[in-house]
Order: structure tokens, then sequence, then C-alpha cells
């Protein structure tokens, strides 16, 4: 009678744990099934309204809920990649590369000059931006770049990484220009730069202009640069070897320390 009094004690426990264990687990899933029908039931009662006055109401795009990202779709944009990292290079220059005609030049002069606020100001950006990052940036002007039949200028200076900081954009993210600020003052600026002179007619010209933040030459001077003289030796990258300075027009010049 013992030993059957506990076999029936071990089978009730048995059941009495399973039973448990089963209770368990339904109840887990459960309460996971309610969970999901109250997200899907918060999910279909959002309403996102954009007032009829609002300017964007046609095309403007509606954020998702978190709650819905699990089951959302991609948007027809997804598979999306930019090709700024495979723009075509620049063509190499040639010396038998023509120079440009007077109406070249003063158009690029042109240019220039209405790029900048005053003669030695940091160039505004001429085109749409819609990233602020300094990385958008040098996918083009951080090296020799060709779009279409366009050059693009190349960074003169080392990369820095608030462009925008010294470079203020000239036209709105849509591509409308900006009002332009009409501020008055005596301010002058830098004398813009002539042809550089030369020891004797075999001589290599001086730098006409300060190098203070013009380290890189060729971003105007080489293959694909905003200059109209081209340099017939890009290969040659030490260019103070050769082409000295203007102590007269150096931004910040050098500072003689003598021993007493």
């Amino acid at each position: 009678m013992k030993l059957v009094a506990r076999k029936l004690a071990v089978l009730a426990a048995l059941a009495a744990f399973t039973a448990g264990l089963s209770g368990y687990f339904m109840a887990r899933l459960q309460v996971a099934r309610s969970a999901e029908a109250l997200r899907a039931s918060q999910i279909s009662d959002l309403k996102f309204e954009i007032p009829a006055a609002s300017p964007d109401a046609a095309h403007a795009p509606l954020a998702p809920v978190y709650a819905a990202l699990r089951s959302r779709e991609h948007q027809p944009n997804h598979g999306w990649r930019s090709s700024l990292a495979t723009l075509p290079p620049a063509p190499a220059f040639t010396p038998d590369t023509p120079p440009l005609s007077p109406a070249e030049l003063a158009q690029l002069l042109g240019t220039r000059e209405a790029r900048r606020a005053y003669a030695g100001a940091p160039p505004t950006v001429p085109h749409p931006i819609d990233q602020v990052h300094s990385a958008s940036c040098l996918a083009c002007h951080g090296q020799p770049t060709r779009i279409g039949t366009r050059d693009v200028p190349q960074m003169s200076h080392a990369p820095y990484s608030q462009c925008i900081q010294c470079h203020a954009p000239s036209v709105g993210p849509g591509g409308g220009a900006f009002a332009p600020v009409s501020v008055t003052n005596s301010f002058a600026g830098l004398p813009p730069a002539a042809r550089g002179t030369r020891a004797h007619p075999d001589a290599p010209p001086t730098i006409p202009h300060g190098t203070h933040l013009r380290q890189n030459c060729l971003s105007c001077h080489g293959p694909g640069g905003s200059s109209a003289i081209k340099t017939t030796h890009p290969h040659q990258t030490s260019c103070l070897q050769c082409h000295a300075t203007d102590a007269a027009r150096e931004t910040h010049p050098p500072v003689l320390r003598t021993t007493s």
C-alpha cells in the first residue's frame, strides 16, 4: 500500500507541475497576443492630418510611428544610392591645351569676383546644399572631379569639418536665391592678384598672392582648376621650391627671431 501511495503522489506532483508549466506559457502567449492586438488597434486609430493652409500639405512626408516600422514596406527610394564617389575625374592637362580666350578670361574673372564679398574672401556656395556635413562637400571638392562638362573647383586648403562656417550658401535648398544683404562699409579687402615678377626672363615667377589657406596650388593652377594660369608641370608638387612667395602679400608674414 505504501508503494502504491508513493507512486500516486509522484504522479500527482508531475501532473501539477505540468499543468502549472503549461499555464505559465499559455499566459505569456496570451499576453503577447493581447499586446500585438493593442498595437495594431493603436496604429489603425492614428490619423496624420496636415492643415490645408500649409504650403507643404500636398507633398509633406508622414513620419511613421515606431510601432509601425516593423511591418512598414520600403518606400520608392529605398534602393537609391549616391554616385558622388564614382564621378569621373577631370581630364589631364597637357602643354597642348589651348589658353583661354579674352572673353573666357573675362567671364572667369567676373564669376570669381561675383562669388566673393571682397578680394580675398572665401567664395560662396553657388548651388543648393542639403547636407551640412563636410563629407558631402569633400565628395566633389576634395579631389579633381568633373560633372558633365564642368570641372569642380578643388579646395585650396586642408579639409575642415565645418565648410559653411566660411563658405556661405547663396541659394536655398529648393534652388531659390537668397535675398542679397547690402552692408555699407569701407573694407577694401586684399589687393587683386596680378602676374608674378621674375628675376630674369627664364626664372620661375613669384607667387603674386598670399599662401594662407592656399596651400594646394593645383586646386587653381592644376588640371581642372579655376585659374586662368595652368601649370605645364602638374607632376611637380613642391611648388614653393621654385616659386618664391611675396612677403608683401602674405597674410601672416614670418616672424624673424634674433638671438642676443
